[in-house]
């Protein structure tokens, strides 16, 4: 028996282009790898061996130290392409032995394409962890002042610490400390409603798209 697949053809496509976009709803990109978990304390062997086959500065090698100088990096995501709309996005860092629990502020300057975030990651690092020798890892939820920054496609950070640190004997006078891994994230587009009833447009598409896959399976059937 002769199929007729004019109806799959035209409406599979618009079946997979509604599903395509419930997908592409977010940009995710990782800089290095989590090696460790949340309040861990790994030993800087450890540390180490976790990011030596990783890029710098994500390859487990410190900045800075307690005897002499303060950790200073910086880091940019390239490979998510231009954004021309952007709802919100985010920043998380793992980091260790940034030691934010010693006395005042620890974060020197925070910038994202020179843009001055300071007080916000300042805040984060103030606000758990930071022990001696402790993993941490920070989620900074970034202002809409940024949008336009990120929107072109390429967002560099930058991170710098200030003592006191930590040392054996109390506090120091420098603060050194190395990065495990950072992820960007971008929402583009709205999430769908909570009801969870699709758009008139959307809605009417899916359905013809459904009815017409229903009539491919009953012309198929002996």
């Amino acid at each position: 028996m002769k199929r007729n697949w004019t109806g799959f053809g035209v409406l599979a496509p618009v079946a997979l282009a509604l599903v395509a976009q419930a997908a592409a709803a977010d940009v995710l990109v990782t800089l290095g790898e989590q090696d460790f978990t949340n309040a861990s304390t790994p030993t800087t062997a450890e540390f180490l061996a976790a990011g030596g086959n990783e890029s710098a500065p994500f390859n487990g090698v410190f900045s800075g130290s307690d005897n002499d100088s303060n950790f200073s990096a910086s880091w940019t995501f390239a490979s998510y392409g231009a954004q021309p709309t952007i709802l919100g996005a985010n920043l998380k860092l793992g980091i260790f032995d940034h030691e934010s629990a010693a006395s005042g502020n620890q974060v020197a300057a925070f910038t994202l394409n020179g843009i001055d975030l300071t007080s916000a990651m300042n805040a984060l690092f103030e606000s758990s962890g930071g022990a001696s020798r402790e993993y941490n890892i920070y989620e900074l939820m970034l202002p809409s002042s940024v949008f336009a920054q990120l929107g072109t496609g390429t967002a560099t950070f930058a991170l710098a610490l200030q003592g006191p640190g930590l040392g054996l004997f109390g506090e120091s006078v420098f603060n050194g400390a190395a990065l495990d891994f950072s992820t960007l994230s971008i929402t583009t587009t709205a999430p769908p409603p909570t009801n969870n009833v699709p758009e008139p447009a959307s809605g009417a598409l899916l359905s013809l798209a459904l009815a017409g896959l229903a009539a491919l399976r009953s012309r198929r059937a002996p």
